[in-house]
């Protein structure tokens, strides 16, 4: 009878391997850790050790190789949403096809956590005031929402992990990884001056996400920069924001393009995808040629799960790096990982303008020189 047949279908141990190789079982853990600093092992002895373990089909125990060497190779994502992005419309999705294949690229398994419930309801890092990611060596957050005080206590004790977005609430002890939005908005700015349009919109919602306060930080720079004063104005879109009372208040799409016509502007940016979409089909509905009278740009991708869309191909949009962005996070927090006492990684990455069909020079008749 062979060994394997011997010990049946019960789990294999290490003990069962060093019977089999005639070693013993810190022989075995020193050659399945892959510690070669802790016992010396010869070759003809791994490679014995390596065929037992063929032989009998064992499998390494993950807790046990967490407790023997310090990392059990497992990477955890968890987000404050309600589901996790498992659709390819959804803005998130693409942060974690970055993460799962980075992880998959650098041998970490990737541990999804959504079962800790709050008091609430809602979902919660701790669970009866346990830290529930200790499961994993680090984890990396991903959604638009998060609870400030459960983040600054992860921070305050030290557990390893990287957010994806730049979050105030926070605190600024916080590792994360986000698109630079500020300049994204610049660079649109930059590309429809260069094309010769000088009066231009920023149309606006009534949020005030970190992320869309970037988009209007870039464009107020631009404005500066190339001295377009009251010629780039904002616009909000629905609800009157208080936060903004320069702003001239608009109910519909419609009413963008009467006031883009009345201040004679030339060019629409919006700061989503999704409004620029919808602004751009009321245009097309009014007989508006795009971009011969009009040209369009939306900032971004748009991240609002209850507007989920995909925008018209013509659109010239500022792409969020999402995939790029993910792994990063994971590469940053590997990073945390082998130098834990190490100044927040804070890092931003460029955004990239897809071409589109919908900017061109202005109307001769329109542009100010």
């Amino acid at each position: 009878m062979s060994e394997r047949q011997r010990i049946g279908r019960r789990r294999v141990t290490q003990q069962d391997v060093a019977r089999a190789a005639n070693v013993s079982t810190a022989i075995v853990s020193t050659v399945v850790n892959n510690k070669a600093d802790t016992l010396r092992v010869s070759e003809q002895t791994r490679a014995r050790v390596w065929q037992a373990i063929q032989d009998l089909r064992y499998v390494p125990n993950a807790a046990a190789q967490s407790l023997a060497g310090g990392r059990n190779r497992l990477i955890g994502a968890f987000t404050y949403q309600r589901l996790f992005p498992w659709e390819s419309r959804d803005f998130y999705y693409e942060f974690l096809l970055g993460i799962e294949e980075e992880a998959e690229q650098t041998g970490h398994n990737l541990l999804l956590f959504t079962g800790a419930r709050n008091d609430a309801g809602e979902r919660s890092i701790f669970n009866h005031n346990t830290n529930l990611l200790e499961l994993a060596d680090g984890a990396i957050l991903v959604g638009g929402r998060i609870d400030g005080d459960e983040i600054q206590r992860l921070a305050e004790e030290k557990y390893p992990f990287v957010m994806i977005g730049r979050r105030d609430a926070a605190g600024p002890k916080v590792s994360w990884i986000a698109a630079d939005y500020t300049a994204a908005t610049q660079m649109v700015v930059d590309r429809l001056h260069a094309l010769g349009h000088r009066t231009m919109l920023l149309v606006v919602g009534s949020r005030t996400h970190e992320t869309v306060l970037e988009r209007r930080a870039g464009f107020e720079a631009a404005r500066r920069r190339h001295r377009l004063g009251d010629r780039a104005q904002l616009v909000v879109f629905g609800e009157p924001n208080p936060d903004l009372p320069e702003a001239t208040c608009v109910a519909d799409e419609a009413e963008v393009l009467r006031f883009a016509r009345a201040a004679g502007a030339t060019a629409v940016i919006a700061e989503s995808s999704y409004v620029i979409h919808r602004i751009y089909q009321a245009a097309l509905a009014e007989g508006l040629r795009i971009p011969q009278d009009l040209s369009l740009v939306g900032l971004g991708d748009h991240g609002d799960r209850q507007n989920v869309l995909s925008p018209d191909p013509a659109l010239t949009l500022v792409h969020t790096p999402s995939r790029l962005i993910g792994a990063t996070a994971v590469r940053t927090l590997l990073r945390r990982l082998d130098a834990p006492e190490s100044k927040p990684d804070q890092i931003r990455i460029p955004c990239e303008l897809s071409e589109g069909t919908t900017v061109a020079a202005p109307p001769r008749r329109k542009a100010s020189q």
